[in-house]
């Protein structure tokens, strides 16, 4: 095999969407639309994220790295930080990875700064996004641990007679590289509260875009709802993100005093001022189809 490097550009989009589906593959993870978005990003390349390096046999290309680079100033020795680094099945043991890491540590050289070096020996396919997550990075211990949780809550909610989770995900099947306003990423609904009748209050939430002083990005709506029916909520409800991931489980609903069932979960929630942790009591009235909310919270400032 005859091997050469060279940066990627516009004309590699097909290669390069092969090469990424392959390192999705390989952490069994599914994401279409991430495949779309950094195919559409490789002429956004910049000196800090520059274009990403192609292992090329002949005239195709069997490999990839993706890297950040960052100058020596003042205050920072500057370093180069390998983000993806694979090589097709097909080329690996044949020395392509040799070939890719010599030309990071050439270019770490010549911009003169350091290449920290991968964890495994002898790389092939590996990510670093375990120790930095960046914008054109996919978490992939994240992912699985996610699929993890919606799968053991699914086999639970069918043991135990549940209603059955459900989760759509357009983050990861539709493309959308600017999001606007009101933008949904996702929508779904899980048990949330069990009543002493057997039946089961559920969550149901959608993670769309806001824009607005206390930071931008994704935030969670909710709503509750007994029997496909929406409860009617006093208030703003709230309810710790963890549920969207499919962390938690419910809890049996106790008669109050006052005849309203109960229900006490942890909360948190940060932004740019601090944070809030602590309790909210969820307190359900049948007659009435309504939730009430009673916050035991504390703020924490930065």
């Amino acid at each position: 095999m005859s091997y050469s490097v060279r940066p990627a550009s516009a004309l590699d989009a097909e290669a390069a969407t092969g090469l990424l589906a392959e390192l999705h593959a390989h952490f069994d993870v599914d994401r279409p639309a991430d495949l779309l978005r950094r195919t559409r990003r490789l002429l956004d390349s910049d000196q800090r994220h520059p274009a990403p390096l192609l292992l090329v046999d002949g005239v195709t290309p069997v490999g990839f790295a993706t890297y950040d680079l960052s100058v020596p100033s003042t205050w920072w020795a500057g370093s180069l930080r390998i983000s993806e680094f694979l090589v097709t099945a097909s080329a690996r043991g044949t020395g392509g990875g040799t070939v890719l890491l010599a030309e990071l540590h050439e270019i770490a050289r010549t911009a003169g700064v350091g290449l920290r070096e991968p964890d495994q020996a002898g790389p092939e396919v590996f990510t670093t996004e375990e120790r930095y997550i960046g914008s054109h990075v996919i978490n992939f211990a994240y992912e699985r641990r996610r699929a993890e949780h919606w799968t053991a809550l699914r086999a639970d909610a069918a043991e135990n007679g549940w209603p059955a989770p459900r989760l759509d995900d357009r983050w990861h099947t539709e493309l959308h590289d600017d999001p606007e306003p009101g933008h949904l990423y996702a929508e779904g609904e899980v048990p949330f509260l069990l009543l002493p009748d057997g039946r089961v209050v559920t969550a149901r939430f959608r993670t769309i875009h806001v824009e607005e002083y206390l930071g931008h990005g994704p935030e969670n709506r909710w709503t509750l709802a007994l029997d496909g029916h929406e409860l009617r909520v006093h208030g703003t409800l709230r309810i710790d993100h963890s549920w969207s991931r499919a962390e938690n489980r419910p809890a049996l609903a106790v008669p109050g005093d006052d005849g309203r069932l109960m229900v006490n979960y942890a909360y948190y929630d940060s932004n740019h001022f601090g944070s809030d942790s602590g309790t909210i009591d969820y307190l359900v009235d049948l007659d009435t189809s309504t939730v009430t909310r009673r916050e035991h919270l504390t703020f924490e400032p930065d």
